[in-house]
């Protein structure tokens, strides 16, 4: 897991990193810390996916800068391209199969 700065930061990570996911979420939230658990479990079968964990109450302008306005948020992004966008209430086997989609056409 990775923490940033700044949105510089996020654009380096994107442009040499093929698959990477931004995961906005804050401290007092019981879902961000269960949907993040989960994610990090499916992330152990595709190593080369970056995961960017950004707490959106301590960096609001990065959260501006990607319209985050509820936390958590999740944000695939695919060769520096958004290819999904989704909140609370995620399916994590729709997000596993569209990872393993990506990954498997990548590498």
């Amino acid at each position: 897991m990775v923490k940033v700065d700044n949105g510089e930061d996020i654009k380096n990570i994107l442009t040499t990193n093929e698959m990477v996911i931004l995961y906005f979420s804050n401290t007092t939230c019981g879902a961000c810390t269960a949907i993040k658990n989960k994610v990090l479990s499916i992330l152990r079968s595709y190593p080369e996916v970056k995961l960017i964990d950004i707490n959106g109450e301590e960096k609001r302008e990065l959260a501006a800068l990607n319209d985050v306005f509820s936390f958590p948020l999740l944000i695939l992004y695919v060769a520096g391209k958004e290819v999904v966008r989704v909140g609370r209430n995620l399916s994590i086997i729709e997000l596993e199969n569209t990872i393993k989609r990506y990954y498997e056409m990548l590498f």
